[in-house]
């Protein structure tokens, strides 16, 4: 799986996060695709407002990468409002949301763990537009972060587990 990262990284389609703080540690390893990292650029936003929302999504990845504690929801549907990381139902299809909250309109990035530490955030959608949680648009964002995987990784499977370490392996607790 390292191999199938490191090349689509050289490829252009997907970009190993780095903390923006230059001397801020790198204790776990997040990529983001293209699309997401597209995003980041302002001159695609048509509400001046979207500055402070994505300024706060750098340090919602900032935060997962630079090893803080991360609050955990491994139950779709009984997590705390405080998870940072949630998984999304299935529990067995392996696709997880970082909850990027503050400020409005909050902000889900969804994609999957490879292996221990190492999350690949494939698309956003913003929490508003997701409805309710068995809503159409919540397994549709579910299912194209699906189909991405497996176009971006034949074959590869996405780690499944049973507690937040089996994810995260230092600083993070189930809410």
């Amino acid at each position: 799986m390292r191999t199938s990262l490191l090349e689509k990284a050289r490829t252009g389609e997907l970009l190993q996060w780095t903390p923006q703080l230059p001397g801020d540690p790198c204790e776990r390893t997040l990529f983001i695709s293209a699309e997401i990292n597209d995003e980041f650029d302002e001159d695609t936003w048509t509400d001046g407002s979207l500055a402070q929302r994505y300024a706060q999504l750098v340090t919602d990845f900032d935060r997962y990468v630079s090893g803080d504690t991360i609050p955990v929801g491994l139950e779709p549907y009984r997590k705390g409002n405080d998870a940072f990381l949630a998984r999304i139902s299935p529990a067995e299809y392996g696709i997880w949301a970082i909850r990027s909250v503050a400020p409005k309109p909050a902000i889900r990035v969804f994609g999957a763990f490879c292996e221990t530490d190492v999350f690949v955030a494939l698309l956003t959608r913003r929490r508003n537009e997701l409805g309710g949680p068995e809503s159409r648009a919540w397994a549709a964002a579910r299912e194209a972060t699906i189909a991405r995987w497996e176009y971006l990784f034949p074959g590869e499977h996405r780690l499944l587990g049973e507690n937040a370490h089996d994810f995260i392996s230092e600083k993070a607790f189930p809410v």
